[in-house]
């Protein structure tokens, strides 16, 4: 293999087979853009390409629209240069001082092709690329006729897993039942482990397991022999034990006989004797033989001595081995159902499109490589660190002859950060040393000198920074112009990396999360000391020597790992008035918002289901109070009001679809506005928007709301964190930015603060899959072992090392590395710094837990040059400065002028809608069930009572207040059959008791209750519920009136005209106007309304009277409630009786206030009124538009 040698993009070979190594800051966007342009124009090939014939293939959606815009600039900018406009690319000069005159026009015809052709261009992801030939050369690919494309195949997993454990988990024993459980509570932990594994083809187990049936049916026989040698063996176990001289601190003091060893006996005895499943767990895998700890000079008796505890060994060793073996079952098929269940539906996801290009090209070796190099004779394949075998092997078997065709790979093994997505910098290597032409840009254009050689100065510190030979650190230079890039500030510091060291305290050291809140505090506070200098003018920047500029929040980048990390930074930014934003890779289907949003989507779903819309109201989102909670709990009018809003919200899903009902939730519950008020609304309110227009996009391809909604709870699941979900920007405005590193790869910052890479991970748990790199192949360590646990960590570490380089290569003129030196505290170890498991202490040559700061700042001091600052953090001389910008005051805003006629849309109003805006003083929280209105509260009526035990006086007054017994009074009179009454109540009370959760020893308080007021009398003629047959009643009428317009103004001087309330505030109605009726039913003639009330208006019959009760219709508008159900029962019968009268056929409204009904107490409980026609037929008018010119129409 050849020496890699400084690239010139003039020169360069631009057929054959090429590897360019772009390190961070080096002008690769650039690089690729002048060999587009060198391709363009047939310099260094035979023919000029047009657009559509040279393919650039980049890794993310957002980086294809990046190359594009900048190669179309680039050609811009060339073809301006032809034209004989002054150009300061030297690149582009060069082309055209190199371009003979003759050759000029035809040149700038190419590129003015170029540019009108550029959306047509060949630029795509890997995914894209495969699409593209696949869906291109269907026949060449063996791809089926209409194969549908989806970037989400969740779907497919979700029932390939579940069919899985259906199959094989149910039908097990109860003892390996128990076990697979210990390990995989459900099939989503299963597929979190899996995951992985799935896609990848290429991992091969260390070992192969043994089949996991025959294993199960061993430890089933060995749990069962085990069981039944218990009895007669453990005695003499115990007393075996008892005679060695074991650890007390695992078994309890010898003198007082072993304590915690006999209880391990009695666990263990009780399991024999009664225990279904699989014995304690601990229990086993302490006494297992080889296991059993003794104190020193102790000696375990042989196997055949300890028969017992030899068989708990065993079984423990078989149990081991039941683990590795179930995985490599559950993914041999699942990953099998999995393919299957795409076969089935001619679905392809963007892993399928890999492997089904590969596939084909195998199989049409001869003629398909052929035909997609004719097609794009040569390719970019940008970012190509973050290759995988199955990708390198398509690109490779297309350019393998390259005579006439190109293959030029671009990347940076020292970025390559992306193994959680299966990029595998191995294949990079390995493509490498298959490449004779190798090339390297040397020149950092993007950061300051002192920045770079920060940067070379900490790498070079190690002989093998990035733990691999074969990715060596190379230093890297400045051009002359980085000497006029400066930052000045008040400490007139040259250095450009600042190293801050933080220290343990000797005796107690310095956990993890006390280190992370300290590193926070210091990194705001130098913030805010920069952000006041630059409001003083005294900090600023300059791009160039005629530049000056002051620092600006928004130049400030803070580097984190996660949004944990965020957060706190986020917090300490708030606590000193300094606005930041947060920028990540994370999917929006993690966050907060994302779940409390399914909670809220399942009280839409299910409109009538208080429970669910209780839980709703308990979301941030929506944004109810505890005390707010409970008001809905006690006041049946805002009950019923809040299930009418999610009724219609629940209409507007089905009817106009997702987006809509969620805009008109955010809306009714003034979401923008509460958010907003908040430190994080921004944040909070990108995501909302943000899951709204992802489950408006899945809706175009779902039916139904419960298909979509178990779409959306699956993804909260197993979210694939495509670029459609990734986490947007909160806002543009000048604030400090929070970015994930991973997310900050190929941008650029002023200034950057990296203060957490020194926390290390946790790595006290073995992760599963355990995945490392053996002999450069992927290997999948199953059985977890020792050695296999040292060596991911090892590549963990190493891809750590790489992170770092990430962070510190963003900055332009200074960045803020903080160290903390952390450490952690166990009984075996005592206390012991983690700072050896991080990349920056690798890089500092920190390689054990024996780290004291002494050592650290030692370390640290030999990286101390005019580019590395060191410096120590003292967490004790924080101060409690601000950020004080200068001249900040509130942004005074006018209102726009409307200059169009505002439309009232169509919608389906409600009597809780018409009464939702009544003022305060006519209805008040509680008023209906625990409560009572205001004039009840000073009534002489209402004296102050001792609270009655419910346990010792059971009485319908007594009786459980609130909408959950409203509700269930309400669902025992839908359930029964009045005539018949107590046969019926029997049957249906104990159920509906049941679902409501009231207690059984209010069964025959009910019972009686329940028949004493359907034989009250309800009027002189003898009328009482219990008369009323089910053919001569209808129960829960649902009804809808249409409504041409109408006012508030309009319906309050009507009621007021006839002697009813007018104090109605409503937005204009047009469409409808729909209701239930609780009863509806015929007597000797004449139908009339019944509307059932759990109202508690005293703990007497006598608190039910005429008076007491008018006041609660007027307080709660029952009044307009009734009036419109007479209006609605009206026009029911007017065209279904012949000879109709209103006077002859209504009968007139009950409400019946169910505590103060009784057979023996006429009159109590009962309220009757029947409106007269005059105002029925006026109201009939007013909803058709009748007489809206002779109203005063004004709102």
């Amino acid at each position: 293999m050849s020496q890699a040698q400084a690239l010139n993009p003039l020169t360069i070979p631009l057929y054959g087979k090429g590897l360019i190594e772009a390190s961070a800051g080096t002008g690769k966007t650039y690089t690729i853009s002048g060999l587009y342009l060198r391709l363009l124009l047939g310099r260094g090939i035979s023919t000029p390409l047009t657009c559509q014939q040279i393919l650039v293939v980049t890794f993310t959606n957002a980086a294809t629209e990046e190359l594009r815009d900048r190669i179309r600039n680039r050609i811009r900018a060339t073809y301006q240069a032809f034209l004989g406009l002054e150009c300061k690319d030297d690149f582009i000069n060069q082309l055209l001082t190199e371009t003979p005159e003759s050759e000029k026009k035809i040149a700038l015809k190419r590129l003015d092709l170029a540019l009108k052709s550029l959306d047509e261009s060949s630029i795509f992801t890997i995914h894209g690329f495969c699409q593209r030939i696949l869906t291109d050369m269907a026949f060449e690919s063996s791809l089926l006729f209409e194969t549908e494309f989806t970037l989400d195949d969740s779907e497919y997993m979700h029932h390939a897993v579940r069919d899985y454990w259906r199959q094989h988990c149910y039908t097990l024993t109860p003892e390996m039942a128990q076990v697979i459980q210990n390990e995989f509570s459900d099939p989503d932990t299963l597929i979190k482990q899996l995951r992985p594994l799935l896609n990848s083809f290429d991992n091969t187990p260390l070992v192969n397991p043994s089949e996991f049936c025959e294993l199960a049916t061993k430890l089933t026989q060995s749990l069962s022999q085990f069981k039944t040698r218990w009895p007669s063996e453990h005695n003499a176990a115990l007393k075996q034990l008892m005679e060695l001289p074991l650890s007390g601190v695992r078994f309890g003091k010898k003198p007082d006989g072993y304590p915690k060893l006999v209880q391990m006996f009695d666990r263990l005895n009780n399991w024999a004797k009664y225990g279904v499943g699989f014995p304690p767990k601990k229990d086993m895998e302490i006494l297992a033989l080889s296991n059993i700890k003794l104190n020193k000079g102790g000696e375990l008796p042989h196997p055949k001595q300890a028969k017992l505890l030899a068989h708990i060994e065993r079984i423990n060793e078989l149990t081991i081995q039941i683990k590795p073996a179930f995985l490599f079952q559950a993914l041999t098929d699942i990953r099998e159902r999995f393919t299957q269940q795409k076969i089935q539906k001619n679905v392809l996801t963007p892993d399928d499109l890999l492997t089904q290009l590969s596939q084909a090209i195998v199989n049409n070796s001869d003629t398909l490589p052929q035909q997609i190099n004719q097609r794009f004779p040569v390719a970019l394949i940008d970012e190509f660190q973050d290759t995988d075998p199955l990708q390198f092997n398509i690109f490779s078997s297309i350019y393998q002859h390259t005579d006439q065709t190109g293959l030029l790979m671009i990347g940076d093994p020292k970025q390559a950060i992306y193994a959680f997505r299966g990029a595998d910098i191995h294949t990079y290597i390995d493509a490498r040393n298959q490449t004779d032409d190798r090339y390297f840009l040397a020149t950092n254009w993007r950061s300051t000198t002192k920045m770079v050689e920060g940067v070379n100065g900490l790498f070079k510190q190690s002989a093998d920074p990035f733990i691999n030979s074969a990715i060596p650190f190379e230093e890297v230079n400045t051009p002359s112009s980085a000497a006029s890039k400066i930052i000045q500030d008040s400490e007139n510091n040259p250095s450009a990396l600042r190293i801050k060291l933080l220290s343990e305290e000797p005796e107690k050291g310095l956990n993890k999360t006390t280190a992370r809140k300290i590193l926070a505090e210091d990194a705001a506070e130098e913030i805010v000391r920069l952000l006041n200098e630059s409001e003083a003018d005294q900090c600023t920047i300059s791009a160039s020597a005629n530049s000056n500029e002051p620092l600006k929040a928004k130049d400030i980048a803070i580097l984190v790992r996660d949004r944990n990390e965020a957060a706190v930074i986020k917090q300490s930014l708030v606590d000193r008035n300094v606005g930041s934003v947060f920028l990540s890779r994370d999917s929006v289907l993690n966050c907060h918002e994302a779940h409390e949003l399914a909670i809220i989507l399942r009280s839409f779903a299910d409109p009538k289901n208080e429970r669910l819309l209780r839980s709703a109201l308990a979301t941030k989102l929506f944004g109810f109070t505890a005390l707010q909670i409970n008001q809905f709990n006690n006041d049946e009018t805002l009950r019923q009001q809040l299930l009418e809003q999610c009724f219609d919200l629940h209409n507007i899903w089905l009817k106009r679809g997702i987006m809509p009902a969620l805009l008109n939730f955010a809306k009714n519950s003034r979401l923008i506005e509460r958010l907003l008020n908040d430190d994080d609304g921004g944040r909070r309110l990108t995501d909302f928007r943000h899951l709204s227009e992802i489950l408006q996009q899945k809706s175009t391809e779902i039916d139904g709301i419960s298909a979509l909604l178990a779409w959306y709870e699956q993804q909260l699941v197993n979210s694939n964190n495509n670029d459609d979900q990734q986490l947007r920007l909160e806002s543009e405005q000048n604030l400090v930015q929070i970015v994930t590193i991973h997310k900050s790869k190929g941008l650029e910052y002023p200034v950057c603060f990296v203060p957490f890479v020194s926390l290390a991970r946790d790595n006290r748990r073995r992760p599963s899959p355990m995945i490392y790199h053996e002999d450069g192949k992927l290997t999948w360590d199953i059985e977890q072992t020792d050695e296999g646990w040292e060596k991911q960590k090892r590549e963990t570490l190493a891809e750590d090392l790489r992170l770092l380089y990430v962070a510190l290569t963003r900055p332009v003129y200074r960045c803020y590395l903080s160290i903390a030196n952390h450490s952690r505290f166990t009984k075996r170890s005592g206390l012991s710094s983690q700072l050896f498991e991080t990349a920056i202490g690798y890089l500092l040559g920190i390689d054990s837990k024996d780290c004291e700061f002494a050592k650290l700042k030692k370390q640290a001091s030999t990286l101390k040059s005019d580019a590395i600052n060191i410096s120590t953090i003292d967490a004790e001389a924080f101060s409690e400065t601000s950020f004080t910008p200068k001249n900040q005051s509130a942004t005074e805003f006018t209102t726009k002028e409307l200059n169009r006629t505002i439309t009232t849309p169509w919608r389906v109003g409600s009597y809780s809608g018409l009464v939702r805006h009544l003022s305060h003083d006519r209805i008040h929280p509680g008023a209906d069930d625990e409560g009572f209105s205001l004039s009840e509260v000073f009534s002489e009526s209402q004296n102050k009572q001792e609270p009655i035990d419910p346990f010792t006086k059971q009485d319908r007054f007594n009786f459980e207040k609130g909408a959950n017994a409203g509700s269930f009074m309400h669902l025992v009179l839908e359930m029964i059959d009045f005539t018949n009454a107590k046969a019926d109540l029997e049957t249906h009370l104990p159920t509906a008791m049941l679902q409501y959760g009231i207690d059984e020893l209010w069964t025959t308080p009910l019972m009686e209750w329940y028949l004493d007021l359907l034989g009250a009398p309800l009027n002189p003629e003898g009328l009482c519920l219990y008369k009323l047959s089910n053919s001569a009643k209808l129960v829960e009428m649902e009804f809808y009136l249409p409504i041409k317009k109408l006012k508030a103004s309009q319906v309050n001087k009507t009621l007021q005209d006839f002697g009813y309330g007018d104090n109605l505030v409503f937005d204009d109605l047009i469409g409808m106007l729909k209701g239930f009726i609780d009863l509806t039913f015929e007597f000797n003639g004449k139908y009339y309304i019944a509307d059932y009330k759990s109202n508690h208006l005293g703990d007497d019959f006598e608190c039910y009277s005429i008076r007491n009760m008018s006041q609660a219709i007027l307080d709660h508008r029952y009044d307009l409630q009734y009036i419109l159900y007479t209006l609605a029962l009206h026009r029911y019968l007017k065209p279904r009786i012949a000879d109709y009268s209103y006077d002859e056929h209504i009968g007139g409204c009950y409400y019946l206030f169910l505590r103060g009904m009784s057979a023996n107490q006429p009159k109590s409980g009962i309220y009757y009124d029947k409106p007269p026609f005059a105002l029925i037929n006026r109201l009939d008018e007013l909803f058709m538009g009748k007489t809206e010119s002779n109203q005063d129409l004004r709102a």
